[in-house]
């Protein structure tokens, strides 16, 4: 890609929402010296790539993840339903494993955003900011929410993955939240 277009190295991004947000992490572990930041979007980090995870730069993290998800546990544990049964980090244990690593300070920022949308979901947002090298951590637990990308429609019945938030859009907070991060 740098070879054919003009690419800013120092902002280089990835998102990704399930197995693409499991990649997401992935990169952020092992490609920190190229990557700004990564947004995770219903996924969290599996056991295994936790354990190996040594990334040589800080990277900015969101993670956004929905408390009823029928295939990601936002407790962590076991995949569900026809995955590949691995193990993976609770919501919480994956945000604060890039606090740790980003050497964040450790008290967050929280907020809770009501049910403004009026879909029987809400938002509790934690947001760390004062990290090595101007790296943020933020972690959104939409409650109510299913495996879904947040202010999208979904791809599938709601009894299959859950219902979506209308309360939080994802792309536009992630794009933020990327232009405000660079290498």
């Amino acid at each position: 890609m740098e070879q054919e277009y003009k690419v800013d190295t120092k902002r280089i991004y990835d998102t990704g929402m399930s197995n693409g947000g499991f990649m997401s992490g992935r990169l952020a572990c092992d490609l920190s010296n190229r990557i700004a930041a990564v947004a995770i979007v219903a996924a969290s980090l599996s056991e295994n790539t936790a354990a190996t995870c040594h990334p040589v730069k800080p990277v900015s993290v969101m993670i956004i993840q929905g408390s009823d998800d029928p295939l990601v546990p936002l407790e962590g544990g076991t995949l569900r339903r026809g995955g590949s049964g691995g193990s993976v980090l609770s919501h919480q244990a994956a945000v604060q494993k890039f606090v740790e690593l980003n050497r964040c300070n450790s008290q967050p920022k929280e907020e809770h955003l009501a049910d403004r949308a009026n879909d029987g979901t809400t938002v509790d947002a934690e947001w760390y900011a004062s990290c090595a090298d101007g790296t943020q951590v933020h972690g959104y637990v939409v409650n109510g929410g299913g495996h879904t990308w947040p202010s999208e429609m979904p791809y599938l019945p709601a009894a299959m993955i859950g219902k979506p938030t209308h309360n939080l859009d994802a792309s536009e907070l992630i794009w933020r939240f990327f232009s405000e991060h660079h290498r």
